[in-house]
């Protein structure tokens, strides 16, 4: 749940991600504290990996970015880009909102860790620097507008040997069908497929919404081929305690059952891709 870059989305959707990101930052009704304060950073982090989406640490293996360059686009209150930093990775974030700049900034600050490259700006008109040993983007590319050429910058900006890390919706998971049976109860009255489905993964107001995509595992994999890649890695999470009525709230967020369930109808796609290997052995340009 994060920004499109600017130039190349719709100009209503991109008013749509700017007013609702820059006015309620991504995940800020996770914490009754204020945006920036050290208990906001500490709510955050603790729904996000103790019951949201605790398998992302795991999954993406942060420890292995000790020493090694890192691109995160979309930073939202910079939760993850703080987790990698503190395994010591060379961390550069980019993102198209200046509040979750701001937020980053702040939560690198009473983190206690030394201030990183933190750009706004979008992905495609910005120098980022690089190569990159790691791009890491988590809930973001189905927000932007032609992902292909979001993909094919990453991929020219990866380092031989990296690796692109990235989490995407799901189109077969539980939290999509539940947004399609509650739109049905909707349809009648004006309310676009699109529309609520932004207003309830996204908190969007209605008739406000923010461009999303919701894809086949498949749908994906083809998309990341054309643009040069190929996937080393593939894993579905994201199946949480309140999917189970009264029984859910004693399973671990992150034990054998959900993570089961999320294997199956979880909501988001876990991808580690790598540059594909070209006809001649080299890599794919």
């Amino acid at each position: 749940m994060r920004e499109s870059p600017v130039r190349h989305m719709s100009g209503g959707a991109e008013g749509a991600a700017r007013r609702l990101w820059s006015h309620t930052p991504v995940g800020s009704s996770r914490s009754n504290h204020q945006p920036g304060d050290a208990q906001y950073f500490a709510d955050l982090r603790a729904y996000r990996y103790g019951y949201e989406t605790p398998f992302i640490p795991r999954f993406f293996d942060f420890p292995r970015m000790k020493d090694r360059t890192v691109l995160e686009i979309g930073v939202g209150n910079g939760i993850d880009a703080v987790e990698m930093a503190r395994h010591g990775a060379i961390y550069t974030g980019i993102d198209i909102t200046v509040r979750h700049i701001e937020l980053t900034r702040q939560n690198f600050a009473v983190s206690g860790l030394a201030p990183s490259r933190i750009l706004c700006g979008d992905l495609l008109q910005t120098d980022v620097g690089g190569p990159f040993d790691f791009i890491y983007s988590f809930g973001v590319l189905h927000h932007v507008g032609p992902e292909a050429d979001y993909l094919s910058r990453a991929r020219r900006l990866l380092a031989p040997g990296g690796r692109l890390l990235i989490g995407l919706y799901s189109k077969y998971s539980f939290f999509n069908a539940y947004l399609l049976a509650t739109w049905g109860l909707r349809a009648g009255r004006g309310v676009t497929l699109d529309d609520w489905r932004s207003h309830c993964a996204e908190l969007s107001p209605l008739r406000d919404p923010v461009t999303i995509r919701i894809r086949s595992r498949r749908e994906v994999q083809s998309l990341l081929r054309d643009c040069g890649f190929a996937v080393k890695r593939y894993g579905k999470r994201g199946f949480v305690q309140a999917y189970i009525p009264v029984l859910g709230r004693w399973l671990s967020p992150d034990g054998v059952t959900l993570n089961a369930c999320g294997a199956a109808l979880g909501w988001y796609h876990l991808f580690e891709c790598s540059a594909a290997q070209a006809p001649d052995g080299g890599t794919e340009r």
